[in-house]
């Protein structure tokens, strides 16, 4: 009878020990992360530089006034020549050619003589005229990125004949001509050319330009996103004319890089490469960007699908009545407060990954932690099968489509105008986007993307 009682008690406190719930108290995983950045893109951006005829027309007309040559007794000749500017110069271009009409007013003072009848007869003459010379000057850049223009006469016309009231006296107007050309084509030419040479001071904008990108740049105060250019190479395809425009492409090889949340040290500054040409319009430019997404933000989407849910195993169940998210070593962890047949704080890991179908962010590999494991292995093995946590992980599932449309809404709203310097800015759009990897940083899931699309670093407003 003793021994009948005394296993019926055994089965009695067994059965009371069995019926009630497990309470764990689990050690919290470390919180930590590994070292996370944006990889540089090499990136081929466009930029163009646009020069106005029209105000380097204005600059060397404003350069080129008054008297341009004069001279007496001219090749031993009873000559005198007077040229001066009679009125603007203009000019047409067509590519890397400049053609320039130079109007030119002309004093001449000559001696007529003539003997008759054993008599000379003779007296000084003055008559002006109006003569038109043309030019044409080739320009290009030398490797130190300095215009080099070379200038040459290419005819003449007359305006306006020089002529007298004189009969039997004629102007001599081949002469005269002649002499207008061969006197006055070097010293235009030359002036040309150092007018070309000083109003287009291309290395000036360039260096700057080149300078000035290498600056971090905050482009978004709000969400504390800043981008670092470090330039590579440059290399500049042959000059191309629209209406009154002078075009210069530059392809500029760079890299760029955004960081969120603190203000990127400048890297060690790259020299200005010597100008290399090559015949083929850049490529598409792209960029890579950085969107967090906060912990809080993934914990408060999980927790309105899994908030009172319960989870079923056998007879086993529990329910979730917290959730929240941190970091470890690349890994996310899940700390999941529960009650049921278990009750107390457990924590599953996972690898986050991008879905691009769905365009979102799963979880993937999920498992308990090890010391959370060890826990249930002593006192809730039927947890340890893993089906709770294949049921759970689907609502673990974040939706980014909105964060991935203002990624690119920001970075267009950046590109839209992006002011580098005065005269210097980006302008352009961004059109796809790529998600290229995850990474968990303090306090958030940071989403790497890709970005490309049409953008040119654009230089106008140049001062003459």
């Amino acid at each position: 009878m003793k021994k009948l009682i005394f296993i019926l008690s055994i089965a009695f406190t067994t059965l009371i020990f069995s019926s009630c719930k497990t309470t764990l108290q689990i050690e919290k995983p470390k919180e930590s992360y590994l070292p996370s950045s944006i990889a540089p893109a090499l990136s081929e951006l466009p930029l163009q530089v646009e020069l106005d005829v029209k105000k380097l027309e204005s600059s060397i007309n404003s350069k080129m006034n008054g008297t341009i040559f004069e001279g007496s007794n001219i090749s031993g000749q009873d000559l005198s020549v007077k040229v001066s500017k009679a009125q603007n110069f203009t000019f047409t271009i067509n590519n890397n050619v400049i053609e320039y009409r130079v109007p030119l007013k002309v004093w001449t003072r000559f001696a007529w003589k003539i003997e008759k009848f054993g008599f000379t007869v003779g007296d000084y003459y003055e008559a002006t005229g109006s003569i038109a010379l043309t030019y044409k000057s080739t320009i290009s850049l030398d490797k130190n990125w300095k215009l080099i223009s070379k200038t040459t006469a290419s005819g003449f016309e007359w305006i306006e004949v020089p002529k007298l009231n004189v009969a039997g006296v004629s102007v001599p107007l081949t002469p005269v001509a002649n002499l207008a050309l061969t006197r006055c084509d070097q010293l235009i030419t030359a002036q040309i050319d150092k007018s070309l040479a000083d109003a287009v001071d291309l290395k000036k904008y360039i260096s700057l330009a080149w300078s000035e990108m290498q600056k971090p740049r905050q482009v978004s105060a709000e969400n504390n996103v800043w981008i670092r250019i470090t330039p590579r190479d440059i290399y500049v395809s042959p000059f191309t004319t629209t209406g009154n425009k002078l075009n210069l492409s530059v392809a500029l090889y760079a890299q760029i890089e955004s960081f969120m949340g603190v203000k990127p040290e400048a890297n060690a500054p790259v020299a200005l490469p010597a100008y290399k040409q090559v015949n083929r319009p850049a490529q598409q430019f792209n960029l890579n960007i950085g969107a967090d997404v906060t912990f809080d933000k993934i914990s408060e989407l999980a927790k309105k699908q899994l908030m009172n849910k319960s989870f079923t195993e056998g007879k086993k169940s529990i329910t979730i009545t917290n959730l929240s998210i941190f970091g470890n070593e690349g890994k996310a962890i899940f700390v999941a407060d529960v009650t049921g047949s278990l009750k107390g704080r457990i924590y599953f890991t996972g690898n986050m990954v991008y879905n691009p179908t769905k365009i979102a962010v799963e979880i993937v590999e999920p498992e308990f932690d090890i010391k959370t494991q060890n826990s249930l292995a002593k006192s809730a093995g039927w947890l340890m099968h893993g089906l709770i946590l294949k049921k759970l992980t689907p609502y673990l599932t974040y939706p980014i489509k909105d964060v991935l449309e203002k990624t690119k809404t920001d970075a267009n709203l950046m590109m839209s105008n992006y002011k580098i310097m005065d005269g210097v800015s980006l302008q352009g759009k961004l059109n796809d986007l790529n998600v290229t990897s995850l990474s968990l940083v303090p306090g958030a899931l940071r989403i790497q993307t890709n970005v490309k699309g049409n953008v040119v670093l654009k230089v106008d407003n140049l001062s003459f």
